[in-house]
């Protein structure tokens, strides 16, 4: 099984990899404020624990292949704009994940996963745009499995094989508490209580659940929007799951930026129902679901362009999307003026 860290490859040793058979893990999370009671490194943590445990069990399953671990980067969009949390906009992130792709594709590598435990959606469309963009122009494959995998969970598509781990069944309140939405919640309080309980501040179970407040003005129009195509015969589904994260998002940044809705909400769902249980069950389908991914990918099953999830489908949130409209405000006052 080989396993090494970038950092202390020397670049004899890097010429020696054999770029088909090798595949670099980029965690890419930033600081952030989780409630009271998790680290600031909360998506940190789940990101190099992603990049580290899939890569074990790849190179275990795969001992002809060279895995090799890069250093997190620090870097974040969307990220709650309090005290102890580091931002920068989605078109930084993108901009910094494309030059790390393509330095990655000029040392030889032909496969690049980069994992991630943040969950805003500027941030996991700039990571899957940035992605794309650089497996489009340099011919390597590089890919972000975790907000499809993640996402999955945290909505309850994998809770049989959360109660066949736990080897009980769910009771109703833990359900309801997994989905009642997530950060610094039952998830990600459970997979730290997991991975280092001492990190968890006490005091957690007493939390109640919590929701940040909601844009009202888009969510308006997006229930205008949902309607319209629930009444020319559309599936409104994920139109209506956009329009509720984004106002969500929008909603809470101004909430910690600016009071709008109240006093600051630092997490959103119920932590008190988390426990180590929930969390080593949580990590273990983490692992299962990221390496299935990695291994199709990898292995030539998957194009890495088809490691999509629900932040890549919606325009509004994609790096340069205000970029683009101005530009094409700009052309349309030009024309009107010629």
């Amino acid at each position: 099984m080989a396993v090494v860290r970038a950092e202390e490859l020397t670049s004899t040793k890097l010429r020696q990899l054999s770029g088909a058979r090798s595949v670099a893990f980029l965690p890419v999370s930033a600081l952030e404020v989780h409630g009271p009671h998790l680290p600031l490194g909360m998506d940190l943590f789940m990101a190099r624990w992603m990049a580290e445990e899939t890569g074990r069990r790849f190179a275990e399953r795969h001992p002809d292949w060279m895995v090799v671990q890069l250093p997190p980067l620090p870097l974040g969009a969307d990220e709650l704009p309090l005290a102890g949390s580091v931002e920068a906009s989605p078109r930084t992130v993108y901009t910094a994940l494309v030059a790390h792709g393509r330095s990655l594709a000029r040392a030889g590598f032909a496969n690049v996963v980069v994992t991630n435990g943040h969950g805003g959606p500027r941030h996991a469309a700039a990571l899957e745009a940035a992605c794309r963009k650089v497996s489009r122009r340099t011919g390597i494959r590089m890919f972000t499995p975790s907000i499809v995998t993640l996402h999955r969970i945290v909505t309850g598509g994998r809770f049989a094989r959360v109660e066949e781990l736990i080897g009980r069944a769910l009771t109703e309140r833990e359900r309801t508490g997994l989905l009642s939405g997530e950060h610094a919640a039952a998830w990600e309080t459970s997979f730290m209580l997991a991975q280092d309980a001492r990190l968890v501040e006490p005091g957690y179970e007493t939390l109640p659940p919590l929701q940040p407040p909601v844009w009202r003005p888009l969510a308006r129009v997006g229930a205008w929007a949902v309607r319209l195509r629930e009444r020319t015969g559309g599936d409104a589904a994920k139109l209506r799951e956009a329009v509720e994260a984004l106002s969500g998002a929008i909603g809470w940044l101004l909430n910690a930026r600016y009071g709008y809705g109240g006093e600051a909400v630092t997490y959103k769902g119920d932590p008190s129902v988390a426990s180590a249980e929930i969390g080593h069950a949580f990590r273990e389908i983490l692992a299962e679901d990221c390496l299935e991914i990695v291994e199709n990918v990898c292995l030539g099953r998957v194009a890495a362009h088809e490691v999509r999830s629900i932040a890549s489908e919606h325009a509004v949130i994609q790096p340069g999307f205000a970029a683009r409209v101005g530009i094409a405000a700009a052309l349309v006052v030009a024309l009107l003026l010629l």
